[in-house]
């Protein structure tokens, strides 16, 4: 559990450029939707998390200690609810009218210091007025925010503070007279490894979780990034125009031979305007040119173990959101659709790492063979045209790794051990 300093709960996190956020807000006031979106964020910016673990030390003023903590970061997230104005401290005086009050010191220190601030607004609320704040506070009602609402649009509005906070920071403070840690790596030739996720994937933990139909246990013994999403038309025409799908040395030799036996020179519904918009998942791709892809984009394709986890989590739930079915969350046949559909289309469907369509949409190749026989691949997840018992978390299926249709697309993983770096 986060700790508690002053009935408060204080995340600090670093991302990708080594700077650091820091998430204020009143437990009373949003303590449960700060809780999420600090877990959304620690999937995208691992390992540089870090947790106020220790309170207040006992003799120490704790307004410069505050400070100091608001002074370690680049970017303040004010988490902001309806009723974090109304919280009353003594003699039933508004709380942000009290100076000693941890959230309105926190943010008098990040305006003072001129770090950015942004209002992150939850339940319904709204960017204070400024005559209605303190005069030392009234900056932030000037301030750009952001809204995160609950579901079905929680995940949605996370992707969009996520993306943000991706950016390189508006640095509003003066230059620093010595070179960051970063700039000393560039200068010397050094190089630096990139902390943030890699686009468009999330974190899975190494460990143990609940595997298959009998729910045993198995552990993955690696941290590894999915993506969030199946890889998408866009980015499967980005490998074809950058001719990676006619070069053999993205291929496998059995890839390869299938391409050239079958005269095979680009996938199926390549041309179909029902399947090829830009943000559906490419389907028509047999597992040799899925593999390609994964090769070509310096990825692999997922082992079946590796799949589920990212799908269940270490629960025994059936589904990515829970254990019962429920037909507004995914796209099968039960929506009556038809046919594929964009990948953030279903936000309120997400696994508990945020990956979405990881039940409906499309099937998904995995790695993995389906048996000791080593002529057919698994595919996972169901698609558009499976009834919900196909779509279950646990549901292993199997085609030939020459099979193309419109159910099956795929998405891909990295190690985390294999990090992006830069170098002079």
């Amino acid at each position: 559990m986060p700790s508690v300093i002053a009935g408060r709960l204080r995340f600090v996190l670093c991302y990708e450029t080594m700077s650091k956020i820091l998430i204020s807000y009143r437990r009373e006031d949003s303590a449960d939707v700060t809780g999420r979106i600090y877990d959304r964020l620690i999937q995208v910016f691992p390992q540089s998390v870090f947790r106020d673990v220790d309170s207040i030390p006992l003799g120490v003023d704790f307004r410069t200690y505050l400070d100091e903590q608001v002074a370690k970061c680049d970017v303040f997230l004010a988490v902001i609810g309806r009723d974090w104005m109304k919280a009353k401290g003594r003699k039933g005086k508004s709380r942000l009218e009290d100076p000693s009050d941890f959230v309105r010191i926190e943010i008098e220190s990040a305006l003072k210091r001129q770090i950015p601030v942004i209002p992150v607004l939850v339940g319904g609320a709204k960017i204070p007025e400024a005559q209605r704040l303190p005069t030392s506070i009234q900056d932030v009602s000037y301030r750009n925010g952001i809204v995160v609402r609950p579901d079905p649009d929680f995940h949605k509005d996370m992707d969009r503070l996520i993306a943000h906070l991706k950016q390189p920071v508006p640095s509003l403070r003066e230059p620093q007279t010595e070179p960051t840690t970063q700039a000393k790596a560039v200068l010397t030739g050094q190089q630096l490894v990139s902390q943030a996720a890699p686009a468009d994937m999330v974190k899975v933990p190494k460990g143990p979780f609940r595997y298959g139909e009998e729910k045993t246990r198995e552990t993955i013994d690696h941290d590894y990034w999915i993506d969030q999403y199946p890889v998408t038309n866009q980015k499967y025409g980005e490998f074809v125009l950058d001719s990676g799908y006619t070069q053999q040395k993205y291929g496998s030799p059995e890839g390869w031979q299938w391409k050239t036996s079958k005269s095979i020179t680009y996938r199926e519904y390549w041309n179909n305007e029902e399947w090829n918009k830009s943000d559906y998942p490419v389907v028509g791709v047999s597992y040799y040119e899925a593999e390609a892809y994964a090769k070509w984009a310096g990825k692999r394709l997922p082992a079946e173990q590796e799949w589920e986890k990212a799908a269940r989590s270490e629960d025994a739930r059936k589904y990515p959101w829970g254990k019962e079915f429920d037909k507004s969350r995914c796209n099968s046949s039960e929506s009556g659709i038809g046919h594929t559909t964009p990948v953030p289309q279903y936000s309120n469907g997400v696994s508990p790492y945020g990956c979405y369509d990881m039940a409906g949409n499309v099937l998904e190749w995995c790695a993995s063979w389906y048996d000791e026989s080593l002529s057919r691949r698994v595919v996972r997840g169901g698609s558009w045209g499976n009834r919900p018992m196909l779509l279950r978390v646990s549901n292993r299926d199997w085609f030939l790794a020459s099979f193309r249709d419109g159910t099956i697309g795929f998405r891909l993983v990295q190690d985390v051990s294999n990090p992006l770096y830069f170098a002079l």
